[in-house]
């Protein structure tokens, strides 16, 4: 389990990153070097809800992961760790419904954002897996 903490710790680690730098550049020019749909994506409508920046949500969720990652890896308790799954299933979602708006609504990509559903990808399938009343071996 611990091995699969420490792959969390660092994915989550990169997703911080990569959100805190969209909530810091929101409203301004973000450079888009891969992609050339950046501003489109990040100025749209579907970029915030009830006014509050999508990305600030992606940070709450990684710090979270981060946060329950790190405790697993320097302690010997993963009991909070093993929760992961469930909001890890819920932004694998969310970020499937994001790429499908960028994709078919928007027709455009921002690679950030891009970024950040490959993270979140990542993040779900490593993840542990709920037991449901079976005993989880540690791995």
């Amino acid at each position: 389990m611990r091995k699969r903490a420490i792959v969390l710790f660092l994915l989550s680690f990169l997703g911080l990153v990569d959100t805190l730098y969209l909530g810091i550049k929101r409203g301004k020019p973000v450079p888009c070097s891969i992609t050339t749909g950046c501003e489109e994506v990040l100025n749209s409508r579907f970029s915030a809800i009830g006014g509050f920046p999508i990305s600030w949500f992606g940070f709450a969720f990684y710090l979270a992961v981060f946060s329950a990652s790190a405790f697993a890896v320097f302690s010997e308790d993963d009991r909070l760790f093993r929760l992961t799954f469930w909001p890890a299933l819920a932004g694998f979602l969310v970020s499937v419904g994001l790429v499908g708006v960028q994709a078919f609504v928007l027709h455009a990509y921002c690679q950030y954002c891009l970024g950040s559903a490959i993270l979140t990808t990542l993040i779900f399938i490593a993840s542990p897996k709920p037991a449901f009343g079976r005993p989880v071996p540690d791995s």
